[in-house]
């Protein structure tokens, strides 16, 4: 049974936990999916005849298909178990990868992304999903955090490797190498993936997906954990749809000069995350939820006060505090939201970040059509993101 409270874990606990690297591994699949690909954009722009807005979608897409997955399986992971659906999704993911990097059209590209984006939802909730299985919330909080920083170093090359391959080989390896890295984990998984649902142990009743919801949404800590989350990947995913834009559209850089920077954000993202693993269990969730707004509200200023430097440190600086906040706080809300009902932690874990992915798939939309008015709606998204991100903090109740 997996521990409820803040007590040591016992030696039974400790053996259901399986191996880090693993989870690490198949956590890292998303962020590398989801912005590895995007220095790409302008040569697929190119070879497959399109406008900017319209290959902008690969993002808005893939965080469209995201939140179908993650609404879907999170509930089904409850229902299933943790195991077939981890298996079922990166076997999706892999042969969506294969689909996008045999695309001929933007149509067809988009529909395979789409493919891609529900098998990548897994990968993003699960790892987290079995961790808390495990561990209390606030050692959850820890757990996570470590665990991120270490799956970072992947992402953190992601964009400077698909900026290198574009400029030198073809945009096609990166989804063909991300469709091969889905065969690996989905053997590896089917090998040494074993079940940690403790209710499934437990016997508890099996809660559809329609009732978990109506359960869930009538917590206000739940749906101050959503909105937080909310708009705190919000700015994040702000920054993937836009900078490509401003950086290689606008200011006329090269796909691998902003890969390069890129390691920047993930830098921040993963200093943020070993914070949040070394003081998460000692301060608690709420605390550090709110610590890690200091970081953000620095960035948004940063944001406006250096919007007139056209060197990509003006992007960069900025975007590395609030991928620090992020980093900061992130683990912390989403332990928070599982925490609400452990009896439904894979359905809030999901809920959660479906609710997270609506948002971005809307914002990033609109912020598709505004940019290429100016860069300056960069920013502007970034502050409307962030003041959802203060709203749901705002919400939480004060009682811990």
């Amino acid at each position: 049974m997996a521990s409820t409270s803040n007590e040591p874990l016992t030696t039974s606990e400790r053996i259901l936990l399986p191996s880090i690297w693993l989870l690490i591994g198949i956590s890292a699949i998303g962020p590398i999916a989801m912005n590895g690909v995007l220095p790409a954009n302008t040569a697929i722009m190119a070879e497959l005849e399109t406008e900017y807005g319209t290959v902008q979608l690969v993002l808005t897409v893939y965080l469209l298909a995201s939140l179908v997955g993650q609404v879907v399986l999170g509930n089904l992971a409850d229902q299933l178990g943790r195991r077939p659906i981890m298996i079922f999704s990166l076997a999706i993911f892999a042969v969506g990868g294969f689909l996008c990097a045999a695309s001929n059209s933007i149509e067809t590209l988009l529909a395979a992304r789409f493919i891609q984006g529900i098998g990548a939802s897994a990968c993003t909730y699960l790892p987290r999903t079995i961790v808390r299985d495990v561990y209390a919330r606030d050692k959850a909080a820890s757990v996570m955090g470590y665990m991120t920083t270490a799956m970072m170093i992947a992402p953190m090359f992601g964009p400077a490797i698909g900026g290198f391959t574009t400029d030198h080989y073809s945009w096609r390896w990166l989804y063909f190498g991300l469709g091969s890295i889905g065969v690996f984990f989905c053997i590896a998984s089917f090998l040494f993936q074993h079940e940690t649902m403790a209710a499934r142990k437990a016997g508890v009743a099996k809660i559809t997906l329609l009732k978990a919801g109506g359960i869930l949404f009538k917590e206000r800590a739940f749906v101050s954990s959503a909105l937080t989350l909310s708009g705190a990947v919000g700015g994040y995913f702000c920054f993937l749809a836009g900078a490509p834009f401003v950086v290689m559209e606008s200011r006329g850089y090269s796909p691998s000069v902003y890969g390069a920077w890129f390691a920047m954000v993930a830098v921040g993202y993963l200093s943020g995350n070993f914070c949040a693993g070394k003081f998460s269990a000692q301060f608690g969730t709420r605390k550090m939820i709110r610590i890690s707004m200091v970081p953000g509200l620095i960035s948004v200023c940063l944001f406006w006060v250096l919007s007139g430097w056209s060197h990509p440190l003006g992007l960069f600086i900025p975007m590395m505090f609030l991928a620090f906040s992020n980093g900061l706080g992130i683990p912390n809300i989403n332990s928070a939201a599982m925490s609400v009902r452990t009896d439904l932690m894979s359905s809030a874990s999901g809920l959660a970040g479906a609710l997270h992915l609506g948002f971005g798939v809307l914002i990033t939309y609109a912020m598709s059509r505004f940019l290429p008015f100016g860069d300056y709606w960069l920013y502007v998204f970034i502050t409307f993101a962030t003041a959802v991100w203060l709203y749901g903090i705002w919400l939480d109740p004060v009682e811990e």
